[in-house]
C-alpha cells in the first residue's frame, strides 16, 4: 500500500470512528440528571456569592433563585423529597423576587425584622439542600448504585457554619471568610460532578411536564421585576403635591418695604402673607446667587454677591445647553432685635425637578433658628399654583466624615413638580436669632438633584443630601453680616 493510499485509509477509519462517538447532547439525553443538578449547582453558586458593585447583589440572587427553579421543576415527579425542594424554590423566587421589588421602595423591611427574614430564608435553603439529598439517596437506592461522595451534607454544613459565624467576633474577618469561601467553591464544584455520578441512574428518571419553556420562565421573572421596580421607582420618587391655584396677596405694605430695600418683585409674588409678616420691620436685604448646573461635569457659577463683594455687578449666566440648571438664591433680610431672616430661592431656568428631589439648609448661629415656611410655585394652563414643600422638617442630623462625627440641625425637605409645569421655583425662609457679639456668619444648601426615578437601593431624598462623591449633589454657600459689621468695616 503506497504512502497516499494508507492517508485515505486512516481519514477514513477516523471518519468512521467520529460517526460512532456520541455527541455532548446524545450524553446528556442518556443522562437526565445532568442538567437539572448543574442548574441546582449554578444557582446555589450564584444565590452564595456577594459582589456589591454593578447591582450584582441583586442581579446574581436573583438568576440564582430561578436556576434553581428550573432544576426542580425538572426534577419534581420523582419522589416526595424532590417535590418539597421544588416547593421551596417557587417560595424562594417569590421571596427574591418581592425583595428585588421592595428594594426601590422604603418599604423594605429593616432591623430585627430583616434579620429574621434573613434568618428564614437561610433555614428554607437548608430544608430544600436536605430535601435534594433525601431525593438523591432514594434514587440511588432504588438504582442500586452507591454516591461516591455527598456534597450537599457538606452544602448544609457550610449554611450551619455561616449562620453561627454571623452572631460570632469573627464575622467581619478575613481569617474566617477566606476558608469558608474555598470550601463553598469545593462544594459547588462537587456539586457539578454529582450530575455525572447519577448517570448510571438515568433510567430511574420520571420527565416532569412543564407549560413554559427555560427561556420564557428565565426572562419572565427578571423582566417581571425589572417592570415592577421601574413602575414602583416612578410612584415613589414622584411626590404628590398638595397644590392650589395661588391666592391674592395682602400684606401690600410690608411687600413695598421689602421692595424699597431691594428684594425682587419676582421673589415677593411668591411669598405668602405670613412670611412676608415675618419680615416686618425688615430694614437691609443682601443676595447672593449662585448657577448650579446638574450632569457628570456638575458646576457652579457665581453671579451676584452683596455679602462679598457689593460693589460688583451681577454676572449674566451662560446656561450650557442640555443641563439642568437652577439658580440657587440666598437673600439677607436683616431684622430688629438681631435677628437676620434667611430666604433660600431655588428657581430652575432650565430642566425640572420631578423624581424626588431633596435639600438641606444649614446655618453656624450659635443661637438657633425658627423655620417660617416655604413653598413651591409653578405655571401651569397658565395658571400659577403653589404647593407647601413635602416633608420639610428641621431635623438633628449627624454626619461622619475624614474630620469626625458631627451632630446638628438641618432644614430638610423634598422638591418635586407636576410633569409640564412650568418656571419651577420655590422657597424656604427661617429666622437666626444673633447679638451684638455675633455680627457674620454664613450658611448653606445642599442640593440633590435626581434626573430619573430609578435608585437602587433606596435612599430618602434627604439622605441623598448628605453624599458628597455625587456629581448629583452641589451646595450652595454664602456669607452675611450684620449693620454692626458693616458699620465698623466702614469706619
Amino acid at each position: 500500500m503506497t504512502g497516499p493510499e494508507r492517508d485515505e485509509f486512516d481519514r477514513m477509519i477516523e471518519q468512521e470512528i467520529a460517526d460512532t462517538i456520541p455527541t455532548q447532547g446524545v450524553v446528556d439525553e442518556v443522562n437526565p440528571w445532568h442538567e437539572p443538578i448543574d442548574r441546582i449547582a449554578g444557582g446555589l453558586a450564584l444565590t452564595g456569592i456577594t459582589l456589591n458593585f454593578l447591582y450584582l447583589q441583586y442581579l446574581l440572587p436573583a438568576v440564582g433563585v430561578v436556576l434553581q427553579y428550573l432544576g426542580f421543576r425538572a426534577l419534581r415527579r420523582n419522589g416526595a423529597a424532590f417535590r418539597l425542594a421544588w416547593a421551596l424554590s417557587v417560595v424562594r423566587l417569590v421571596w427574591v423576587g418581592a425583595f428585588l421589588v421592595l428594594s426601590v421602595t422604603p418599604w423594605l423591611p429593616t432591623g430585627n425584622l430583616d434579620i429574621g427574614l434573613g434568618l428564614a430564608g437561610m433555614g428554607i435553603q437548608i430544608v430544600q439542600m436536605l430535601a435534594l439529598r433525601a431525593g438523591l439517596r432514594q434514587v440511588c437506592r432504588t438504582a442500586d448504585i452507591e454516591p461516591k461522595s455527598d456534597p450537599l451534607k457538606a452544602a448544609v454544613c457550610w449554611e450551619g457554619f455561616i449562620l453561627v459565624l454571623a452572631f460570632s467576633p469573627l464575622a467581619h474577618s478575613w481569617l474566617a471568610a477566606i476558608p469558608m469561601l474555598i470550601a463553598f467553591v469545593c462544594i459547588v464544584r462537587a456539586l457539578f460532578r454529582l450530575g455525572e455520578a447519577m448517570g448510571e441512574a438515568g433510567y430511574c428518571f420520571t420527565a416532569a411536564p412543564v407549560r413554559l419553556n427555560t427561556s420564557a420562565v428565565r426572562w419572565g421573572f427578571l423582566g417581571g421585576c425589572l417592570l415592577l421596580m421601574l413602575a414602583l421607582s416612578v410612584c415613589v420618587n414622584h411626590p404628590r403635591l398638595d397644590a392650589a391655584p395661588m391666592e391674592e396677596h395682602g400684606e401690600a405694605e410690608i411687600r413695598q418695604q421689602l421692595a424699597d430695600l431691594g428684594l425682587p418683585d419676582e421673589v415677593l409674588a411668591d411669598l405668602k402673607d405670613e412670611d412676608v409678616r415675618a419680615l416686618d420691620g425688615a430694614f437691609h436685604v443682601a443676595c447672593c446667587a449662585e448657577m448650579l448646573a446638574f450632569g457628570p461635569d456638575a458646576q457652579s457659577m457665581t453671579l451676584c454677591d452683596q455679602t462679598n463683594a457689593p460693589e460688583r455687578a451681577p454676572i449674566e449666566p451662560e446656561i450650557s445647553p442640555g443641563k439642568d440648571t437652577m439658580i440657587a438664591s440666598t437673600y439677607y433680610i436683616e431684622l430688629p432685635e438681631y435677628r437676620m431672616a434667611v430666604l433660600h430661592r431655588l428657581a430652575w431656568v432650565q430642566g425640572s425637578a420631578y423624581w424626588g428631589d431633596a435639600f438641606s439648609a444649614f446655618e453656624d448661629s450659635d443661637y438657633g433658628y425658627d423655620l417660617i415656611g416655604g413653598r413651591l410655585v409653578y405655571e401651569k394652563r397658565r395658571q400659577t399654583y403653589a404647593a407647601p414643600i413635602p416633608d420639610l422638617a428641621d431635623n438633628t442630623v449627624t454626619t461622619t466624615n475624614m474630620f469626625g462625627t458631627y451632630t446638628s440641625n438641618q432644614i430638610s425637605g423634598v422638591i418635586s413638580y407636576p410633569l409640564g409645569a412650568d418656571n419651577p421655583r420655590g422657597y424656604m425662609l427661617y429666622v437666626m436669632q444673633l447679638d451684638e457679639n455675633r455680627v457674620f456668619g454664613a450658611t448653606g444648601i445642599n442640593y440633590y438633584h435626581a434626573s430619573q426615578p430609578f435608585c437602587l437601593p433606596y435612599r430618602t431624598p434627604r439622605d441623598r443630601t448628605l453624599g458628597w462623591n455625587d456629581h448629583a449633589r452641589l451646595q450652595h454657600y454664602s456669607n452675611f453680616n450684620t449693620q454692626l459689621e458693616r458699620s465698623a468695616a466702614e469706619a
